[in-house]
């Protein structure tokens, strides 16, 4: 008996998926393009690869904190930044009579605007989130 020919297989449009958003992305890209989340092994050991990869990381913490030991690392890195801020305003105020030394305050000045920034909008998330909608992400994330 002659074998039947086999179904012609189904072509899949060879599209990977975000494991954080459920995008599509095309399959050589390294980063999803919806969420910028790393896809590939690539994306968190080549250097500017790893420095988007470590942004998204900072970025979910800060905008969806899901928990407080995610606030406390967050006051603890930022934080010491903030101190550094602080450390490089007033260590620099009286040399910016002497020399015009100002860089120094500006940096300090951002560094403590850039950590309180991130700290408030972390601390708000967390305090304001929506219990629900996190119920709702662990189970879906859970396997059967």
């Amino acid at each position: 008996m002659p074998e039947e020919p086999s179904p012609p297989a189904v072509e899949t449009d060879g599209k990977q998926l975000c494991l954080g958003c459920l995008f599509p992305n095309e399959p050589m890209a390294n980063f999803c393009a919806q969420c910028g989340a790393p896809l590939t092994s690539y994306a968190a050991t080549g250097p500017f690869e790893h420095l988007f990869a470590e942004g998204h990381t900072y970025r979910q913490a800060a905008e969806r904190p899901r928990k407080l030991i995610v606030v406390l690392g967050i006051w603890l890195i930022f934080g010491g930044l903030g101190l550094s801020g602080i450390m490089l305003l007033f260590l620099d105020l009286p040399r910016v009579r002497v020399n015009n030394g100002i860089f120094g305050i500006l940096m300090g000045a951002f560094l403590l605007a850039v950590s309180v920034a991130i700290i408030w909008k972390t601390t708000h998330n967390y305090l304001t989130r929506d219990k629900s909608l996190e119920k709702q992400d662990e189970s879906q994330t859970l396997p059967p």
